[in-house]
């Protein structure tokens, strides 16, 4: 690739904001245009990855296309039906049957909903790894304990369900921070 190439390139992602090493500038213009594909940092279904990475690395994932099959596959994980974890999430349950049919992805706010589930359930396994016993830990289901819990009405939230609040990227903040608090010790 030629230097200039990548001068412009770079030159073109410093006037969109924070300029990105010259060939990645390159990659991320050739993958909008539609020349090749961006291997995404992780996988959403990769719970722990989806906790551990970084939000640059999150946002790359959202702004690349969560599969709508990904509801599917959380669902399975949580051991409940695909409209739970529609309804969960505040989707609509055609649109993602319509998508996941067409193998398309969902609209950023929703993926970004899905990711913010995965990382829910890796934040559960992290807290169990580096709190609980090693032998328990391995055989531990974080997805399941976690479907339990957002199905009990918590006392923190004022005795509402934890479900209520995954539909936003707030509430699902909220639920993080309760979930850490455990970790702790505190109240939650």
């Amino acid at each position: 690739m030629a230097k200039r190439e990548i001068g412009a390139a770079s030159q073109r992602q410093a006037k969109v904001g924070r300029a990105l090493p010259a060939k990645r500038a390159i990659a991320a213009e050739a993958a909008a245009e539609g020349k090749m594909r961006i291997r995404l940092p992780f996988d959403v279904m990769d719970f722990r990855k989806a906790y551990r990475s970084s939000s640059v690395d999150r946002i790359q994932v959202i702004k690349a296309g969560v599969s709508a099959k990904s509801v599917y596959d959380l669902a399975t994980a949580l051991k409940v039906s695909q409209d739970v974890v529609i309804k969960y999430l505040g989707l609509s349950k055609s649109t993602v049957n319509r998508k996941a049919q067409a193998d398309d992805t969902l609209s950023t706010d929703q993926g970004e909903r899905v990711l913010g589930m995965s990382k829910l359930i890796g934040l559960v396994q992290t807290v169990v790894d580096e709190s609980g016993d090693p032998d328990v830990a391995k055989d531990f289901d974080a997805a399941q304990w976690l479907e339990e819990w957002l199905s009990q009405p918590n006392p923190a939230l004022g005795g509402m369900l934890p479900s209520a609040y995954l539909d936003t990227h707030e509430g699902q903040e909220v639920l993080a921070a309760l979930i850490g608090q455990m970790q702790s010790g505190a109240y939650a």
